[in-house]
């Protein structure tokens, strides 16, 4: 069994490993383990494992995480995904095959493909990866109980004035603290055009990014899903556009007033059909989401990893465009 780290957090994953596997029917002495990624901060460490035998597997060992994050429920909004999307034949999450008590360890299915993030990279064109995206997340929103609703954003007006408030009493800090604070007050007035319209909420990934969505010869899986919970769609949406726009988007053919491109929007709703581009959630969420994804970044430019420096440098292009400052 090639490792191919010293990391002390591999060797224990792999014991547990070995110990279950048997009662998995596996013989975990055939298999080989390579990380693929990890974290190792105090409120985040865990480690993740692909095991490549007689079938492709996802080791996943959680050592740390943050206190409002129950890993069973985790689990279970990865297995329900998993049951309501198999009628669908290119939208997929993978089978966990193994969960401790905890759910501190998995086992599971490895989805086939690269991520959206991995493909953006290489580089590849985005708009056949976006509606690609998009018909994923349609055929995850519509495989459950759907619900019209009366969009009301009040809730995420609220949410952003006090953020502004926090940075302004000097609780939070904030690169640009001036143009932030002036970006959160102005999300009332964006608001208005998005109150009081039909909307759709649906059962919700909860962190649909870049990282979260593989696509590869056998269609689409969504990955790492939040505990179950409903919310209006454009929640999901909005999450899975900012990141793209932050980190890839052209800004050539964005209008002021604006943070998607019509190239980006075109693209996804070509393969999402649940609801339009004119959705109140969809036009309204993408500016709590750049605020919220702002506030994230380390206000001091030395804290910030390159992933992080390049998101604010979108950040950036963007507000100015969006609200008009910088």
């Amino acid at each position: 069994m090639v490792l191919g780290h010293k990391d002390p957090r591999m060797k224990q994953a792999l014991g547990e490993w070995a110990r279950i596997a048997p009662d998995l029917g596996f013989d975990p002495a055939i298999f080989r383990a390579k990380l693929l990624w990890h974290k190792n901060e105090p409120t985040r460490s865990h480690v993740v494992l692909r095991l490549r035998g007689p079938r492709l597997l996802i080791l996943k060992r959680t050592f740390a995480h943050q206190s409002d994050r129950n890993l069973n429920r985790i689990v279970a909004a990865q297995t329900d995904a998993y049951f309501r999307l198999r009628p669908y034949p290119k939208a997929h999450a993978p089978e966990i095959l193994y969960a401790s008590d905890s759910g501190d360890l998995l086992v599971m299915e490895e989805a086939l493909g690269k991520t959206l993030d991995e493909h953006l990279r290489l580089p590849r064109a985005p708009v056949p990866l976006l509606k690609r995206t998009g018909a994923w997340l349609a055929a995850f929103h519509e495989s459950c109980d759907t619900e019209k609703r009366i969009y009301q954003p009040h809730f995420m007006v609220t949410h952003c004035e006090r953020m502004a408030d926090k940075v302004e009493a000097g609780k939070v800090s904030v690169a640009d603290p001036t143009n932030f604070m002036a970006c959160c007050r102005m999300v009332r007035g964006k608001a208005k055009t998005a109150t009081d319209r039909e909307t759709i909420s649906a059962t919700k990934h909860g962190d649909f990014n870049l990282r979260n969505i593989m696509l590869g010869s056998d269609g689409e899986t969504g990955l790492d899903f939040e505990p179950l919970s409903t919310a209006p769609v454009g929640f999901d949406i909005a999450r899975i556009l900012m990141d793209y726009a932050e980190l890839f988007q052209s800004d050539e053919d964005l209008v002021p007033g604006q943070l998607l491109s019509s190239v980006t929007i075109r693209a996804f709703f070509g393969g999402y059909d649940l609801v339009t581009q004119n959705d109140p959630g969809v036009a309204f969420l993408p500016f709590t989401q750049i605020l919220n994804d702002w506030v994230s970044i380390p206000s001091d430019p030395q804290q910030r990893s390159w992933r992080q420096e390049h998101r604010y440098g979108g950040i950036v292009r963007l507000v100015r465009a969006g609200f008009g400052v910088f």
